[in-house]
């Protein structure tokens, strides 16, 4: 009786541990998020600077599970494994980023808690950087 308390209480302290184990910065994305406005990173001359998207894009993030998946006008078209982390690695100034494992690609993200709101940069793959992309802004529902 005595060994199963203890295994108990051993498998209550493990599943505690990974619980405090989710980072922080990702945990405030748990949760489904809608995309609304979508940044132009290098706009025409006298062209718009945002644009409203055309189509519903929406992401779920899991932060327990650390997945997320998006989708467009109700199709699935991304279900990854993600993480947080600073990139480019190689850069001397790296920033904040969410992780596709999958695809070994990164958006730098932006945290905006009193809105509600987070922003991803365009793409790039993992250690490289791009000079000018779009930003998506994506606000909880």
């Amino acid at each position: 009786m005595t060994r199963l308390l203890f295994l108990l209480f051993a498998f209550a302290l493990s599943a505690a541990q990974c619980e405090a184990d989710i980072d922080p910065e990702l945990s405030k994305l748990d949760g489904k998020w809608k995309l609304f406005k979508i940044g132009i990173g290098y706009p025409l001359q006298n062209g718009p600077t945002e644009l409203v998207p055309t189509e519903t894009e929406t992401l779920e993030i899991d932060t327990k599970a650390a997945t997320l998946i998006r989708t467009v006008n109700g199709v699935v078209t991304e279900s990854t494994k993600i993480e947080i982390g600073k990139q480019p690695k190689s850069s001397s100034n790296p920033r904040l980023a969410l992780i596709f494992l999958e695809s070994k690609t990164y958006s730098f993200l932006s945290i905006d808690e009193q809105k509600g709101e987070i922003s991803l940069y365009q793409k790039s793959f993992l250690d490289a950087e791009i000079a000018d992309g779009n930003t998506f802004f994506y606000k909880k529902q």
